[in-house]
């Protein structure tokens, strides 16, 4: 028996990626910060100083996409890289005093589309979903780890 596309639950994950980049993309684009770029800056809001490899690791992203966002983000003065003095050959990544600025802005846009995305959700329901997507995550985070892939949701 076929199913109907509306029953696949990775359709409706691809939909939200989907709106969701719009939604932040439409939200920055007057900074010139692009979505493939605003999870990096909100790593580093939560971790600043990381290194570059680090940074691949911990949001799950190749190093040349990596290394893509970041010079991206360092020409629009978001972010700079300093040589680790520990290890010459890697570079570490903080934020600048324009990125530090935007970051309420940031964090309110993040709300503002949670609010939208959960707005027909009762508070009961909403720890429910988080908790339910959470569990999610780490389990297929858990399968492709055992697949040679190294991402880290913790």
């Amino acid at each position: 028996m076929k199913k109907c596309p509306d029953e696949y639950i990775s359709r409706w994950f691809s939909i939200l990626h989907r709106l969701s980049l719009s939604y932040v993309y439409d939200g920055l684009k007057k900074f010139n910060i692009g979505s493939g770029q605003v999870m990096f800056l909100l790593e580093l809001y939560y971790q600043d100083g990381v290194s570059q490899e680090e940074l691949s690791r911990l949001l799950n992203i190749d190093g040349a996409n990596t290394t893509r966002a970041v010079r991206k983000l360092e020409q629009e003065g978001y972010v700079r890289r300093e040589q680790n003095p520990q290890d010459r050959r890697a570079y570490q990544i903080f934020l600048t005093e324009k990125a530090l600025a935007l970051k309420p802005e940031i964090f309110q846009l993040i709300r503002n589309w949670e609010d939208t995305l959960l707005q027909n959700l009762s508070e009961e329901e909403r720890a429910v979903f988080s908790t339910l997507l959470k569990r999610i995550g780490h389990t297929v985070a858990d399968n492709l780890r055992c697949k040679g892939c190294d991402f880290d949701c913790n």
